[in-house]
């Protein structure tokens, strides 16, 4: 299920040069938000926090700008992004959770910063970066915590993603989402106290392999 996270950015990112595109059917008021967007740290400052080299950063950055002029993606545009990665699937709720993960200044929109960040992160960072970053996208009220609850939703939004519309069975979907959602919990919740912290959730997923894991 982990797979869902990284096809997102594998997709978007499909070799070491960097291909980004965000072409979809933009909404029709996307190029209404304003006011314009520009990065707000230098090229070679990006450089520094990302280990995206100068040309990389260029690349990326004149994709985005010719697809999002503003600087910004709504929360719309990007479901529309993301709904052309899983096209047989129900995708808005999954890009719903995976907005707030790279809106790390919970503005509402996505700027440049926040994609590069999060690209550095999946392709540039170590294995606890990356299990951080996953464990942040669980997180979903962002209180350093993950509940059942919360994991739950997490996992059925990626079941919605991955299993055509048209081939959904509610009842055998629902007994698999509870079913692993039940198992990923018992692993995590090391203290049995219903809650998973991010030490917690670390510890066991570094201690698995893995592969296996994701």
């Amino acid at each position: 299920m982990w797979q869902a996270v990284e096809t997102s950015i594998q997709a978007l990112n499909k070799n070491r040069r960097l291909n980004v595109s965000f072409k979809t059917s933009s909404p029709k008021n996307n190029s209404a938000i304003s006011p314009i967007s520009r990065p707000t740290c230098s090229i070679t400052e990006l450089m520094r926090k990302t280990n995206f080299s100068k040309d990389e950063i260029r690349h990326l950055y004149r994709t985005f700008k010719q697809d999002s002029p503003s600087g910004q993606v709504s929360k719309e545009h990007f479901a529309s992004i993301i709904a052309t990665l899983f096209p047989t699937g129900e995708c808005y709720r999954y890009s719903v959770f995976l907005f707030r993960n790279i809106d790390r200044s919970n503005s509402g929109t996505i700027r440049f910063e926040d994609l590069v960040a999060t690209f550095a992160i999946l392709i540039h960072g170590s294995i606890e970066d990356r299990l951080n970053w996953i464990f942040d996208l669980y997180d979903l009220n962002k209180d350093g915590k993950i509940t059942r609850i919360e994991l739950l939703q997490l996992v059925a939004s990626v079941f919605q993603l991955i299993v055509p519309v048209c081939k959904l069975n509610y009842t055998s979907i629902t007994n698999a989402i509870e079913e692993r959602t039940n198992q990923l919990f018992h692993n995590w919740d090391r203290n049995g106290n219903g809650l998973v912290y991010k030490e917690d959730f670390l510890q066991y997923c570094l201690q698995v392999d893995f592969i296996n894991f994701i």
